[in-house]
């Protein structure tokens, strides 16, 4: 006697459940990307079309304020960013200030004790507790150690991370918008060799230690670490709209800022290359992991959409019933490919069809081949 789907759901409703979940979360997270891909790509596409390329050995030209500017030139720092306590002067747009804590950590590995009871064994998990001093960037509460005696952690930091950043920056003509450079986010370490005036700072490596032994440092102890990005004189490029002397994000139709730069002297076909390719690459990224969400649900459902798959002619044979059947992932990637096709109707419907038409193929290919066998058998018979 063949078993009927609300059989199945009962045997396996937490499974199901889990599934149904992966389901609702594979196709919510393929909907917000190829959303996103959309609006990005479209984005770019209207920057790309209504954009045109300075010469950055120009003037100032005010008759361009409102259009979208290209321009390739090298980075212009006014100011040296600073850190007058360690002799750290640096012509980039950005100067970060990394500090760390020497500190207690706790670790804890389990263990399986045996203990008697009644005659009869019985297995408790404990854990082992250990305590290690190690470098770290943020604070450790020892308040909240299995064995707290003899391993405080101070109860604050008394210096900060920080980033500077400068405030006059410029590529040809043109300053930089904040937001163009919160781009320079590859940093460089500065490994300083001038030792500070202050007697109570030691240099060791390119690195300022405020303690007593740098070979045996105590918890409290503070280590300090200088960072760089964006050096004066560096080549690059950026895309943005022109306004007042500054170079700013351009608002879309759509409502998206585009601010663009990279490193390098690029013209406009090869920037724009350059983002799309990262775009499909963060793309693809988030599409696998929501196919793999589908799949997910397929497994879980693989006998229950089996019986439901059985009461459809011509269908019968297009799932299996094993988790780890091929079929299930070909019909995995069917539907997670469809969700994709969907997005780009409106804006690539030539590719949009091209999409839904393979999502669908293994469906018929499966009717097809259970239609044409049996009209063979009918003609035998």
């Amino acid at each position: 006697m063949e078993t009927t789907f609300r059989e199945e759901f009962e045997n396996s409703w937490l499974t199901a459940l889990l599934g149904f979940l992966a389901f609702c979360g594979g196709v919510y997270l393929l909907t917000w990307n190829e959303g996103r891909a959309v609006h990005h790509h479209h984005s770019l596409e209207e920057t790309y079309n209504n954009a045109i390329t300075l010469n950055p050995f120009d003037k100032l030209q005010p008759e361009y304020d409102g259009r979208v500017v290209h321009l390739t030139g090298v980075l212009n720092v006014e100011e040296p960013l600073t850190e007058p306590d360690y002799g750290i002067s640096v012509q980039a747009v950005k100067l970060k200030r990394r500090v760390q804590m020497y500190q207690w950590v706790e670790e804890h590995t389990p263990r399986e004790d045996q203990i008697n009871e009644d005659l009869t064994q019985q297995h408790e998990s404990i854990r082992d507790y250990y305590y290690v001093t190690e470098w770290r960037d943020k604070l450790v509460d020892s308040d909240s150690f299995y064995i707290r005696y003899g391993h405080e952690n101070p109860k604050s930091i008394p210096l900060k991370t920080v980033v500077y950043t400068a405030p006059f920056v410029k590529v040809g003509p043109l300053s930089l918008s904040r937001e163009l450079k919160d781009k320079f986010t590859d940093y460089e370490e500065i490994t300083g060799d001038e030792r500070p005036d202050n007697k109570d700072i030691k240099l060791h490596m390119g690195i300022y230690y405020h303690c007593k032994d740098v070979w045996n440092p105590e918890v409290g102890d503070i280590r300090i670490q200088f960072y760089y990005a964006g050096m004066a004189g560096e080549p690059v490029t950026a895309v943005g709209k022109q306004e007042k002397g500054h170079l700013v994000p351009y608002l879309t139709s759509k409502g998206k800022e585009v601010a663009l730069l990279r490193y390098g002297k690029l013209d406009l076909g090869q920037m724009f290359s350059a983002e799309h390719w990262d775009t499909k690459i963060a793309t693809w990224k988030l599409r696998i992991f929501g196919a793999f969400f589908i799949y997910f649900f397929v497994i879980c459902w693989a006998r229950l959409l089996q019986i439901m798959f059985n009461q459809i002619p011509y269908m019968n044979n297009l799932l299996s019933g094993e988790a780890t059947d091929a079929k299930n992932f070909l019909v995995a990637g069917s539907v997670a490919l469809f969700i994709i096709a969907l997005a780009w109707v409106m804006y690539r419907p030539v590719i949009a069809l091209s999409l839904i038409f393979a999502a669908i193929s293994p469906f018929l290919h499966c009717v097809i081949g259970v239609y044409y066998g049996h009209q063979g058998y009918v003609r035998s018979s």
